[in-house]
């Protein structure tokens, strides 16, 4: 089970890089190309749980995320799809600023093995004119064994795309 603390730590965390994005969104001037079809990303993530993460776009709008890392002392392994909505919120002049949201299956190898089913909303922000994505994510995790619980979980990290086509894509 989390550390409520550190449950607390992350879900602010992740808060704090979801505004701080958003506000800086308006200062800025060239509008980015966002995700295309069979892009993948690799990078860092952390918070809950911390550690590599990575990204394939199945379109522009939807992708499969995974994480491997470490979430209360112990290994974690998460996969999701996850749906992006990028009219939904202001486009910044520049780069390229979503919403999404999305669920999957989450494993934390602690001395029992834990199943659970994490849900998350978050933010994705593209430098313009680079292959980067920035993105912060909070929401519940639902545990399935050991008696099942609740608790909260949030990330923010950043991918670097490599097969990036770059804007007009």
């Amino acid at each position: 089970m989390m550390n409520p603390t550190a449950g607390k730590k992350a879900i602010f965390s992740a808060a704090a890089v979801i505004g701080a994005l958003a506000l800086s969104g308006a200062a800025w001037a060239q509008q980015a190309a966002g995700p295309a079809a069979g892009e993948f990303g690799i990078g860092i993530e952390a918070g809950q749980p911390s550690g590599a993460t990575a990204k394939y776009w199945i379109d522009g709008d939807s992708a499969i995320d995974a994480g491997l890392g470490e979430s209360n002392g112990n290994a974690a392994l998460h996969a999701d799809l996850v749906w992006h909505a990028w009219n939904a919120v202001p486009q910044p002049q520049q780069g390229k600023l979503g919403i999404y949201f999305g669920a999957g299956p989450r494993l934390e190898f602690a001395t029992e093995t834990e199943f659970a089913v994490r849900t998350f909303v978050g933010v994705s922000y593209w430098l313009s004119g680079h292959p980067v994505e920035l993105f912060a994510e909070v929401g519940p995790v639902f545990q399935m064994t050991q008696g099942g619980d609740v608790y909260p979980d949030g990330a923010a990290g950043a991918r670097f795309y490599f097969n990036w086509r770059g804007p007009g894509s």
